[in-house]
């Protein structure tokens, strides 16, 4: 609970923070995603995810972000009858410019650090610490639509077994309402290898983007 407080408190003020030279931008989404936990004999689970992100463009193609997710699987997601959540907390930035070639393409580099507590109950707990490094792109194909991506390779450590080292992506794409405030949809794809074990996960999610 202090740790969502925390995130919710990074996000509030970012109003008050807008400067000259810095873009600002406040997100909040939701949705549902699909589990499979190899080996815990009940074949896929869902959950329900939702959290916040924050992100700073601070000027010659340098970028700081920070993002707090939550996902709550549904009781068999990782084993019948276990009261499971996941919290998932990112911090780092990175480098993105725009195309000299083809101005509505942007393409850069990101690096995040990465924390996850979990908790499956009466399962036990643990938690795992690590980065995720990889790509980025944006489409911007008219003033009041984009598309963007990100790939990257996650590696983490942790114990009780919850250590674990994959691929991380994300697509979506994004709406204009009126010049500050964006829709957009997102899908995740997370693949991992934990404790000799294979986990994936399918995260569909909507949400709204204030920028400044």
């Amino acid at each position: 609970m202090n740790k969502t407080l925390l995130a919710l408190a990074l996000i509030a003020p970012l109003p008050a923070l807008a400067l000259p030279g810095l873009s600002l931008e406040a997100n909040a989404f939701g949705g549902g995603t699909s589990i499979d936990a190899a080996g815990n004999g009940s074949g896929d689970g869902k959950g329900v995810e939702y959290g916040v992100r924050a992100a700073a463009k601070l000027g010659s193609g340098l970028f700081a972000e920070g993002q707090y997710t939550r996902l709550n699987p549904e009781d068999n997601a990782f084993g019948d009858g276990l009261n499971s959540r996941i919290d998932e907390f990112r911090v780092g930035g990175g480098y993105a410019l725009s195309l000299p070639i083809l101005p509505i393409f942007t393409a850069g580099v990101y690096a995040h650090y990465v924390t996850q507590d979990v908790n499956l109950g009466s399962a036990g707990s643990g938690n795992s610490n690590g980065y995720d490094l990889g790509v980025l792109g944006r489409f911007d194909p008219l003033p009041f639509i984009g598309a963007y991506a990100r790939v990257g390779k996650v590696e983490s450590t942790g114990f009780a077994g919850y250590g674990s080292d994959g691929v991380d992506s994300l697509i979506g794409v994004d709406l204009s309402l009126m010049p500050f405030v964006r829709l957009f949809a997102e899908y995740r794809y997370t693949e991992a290898l934990a404790s000799g074990a294979k986990f994936d996960s399918h995260g569909f999610r909507g949400g709204v983007k204030i920028g400044l």
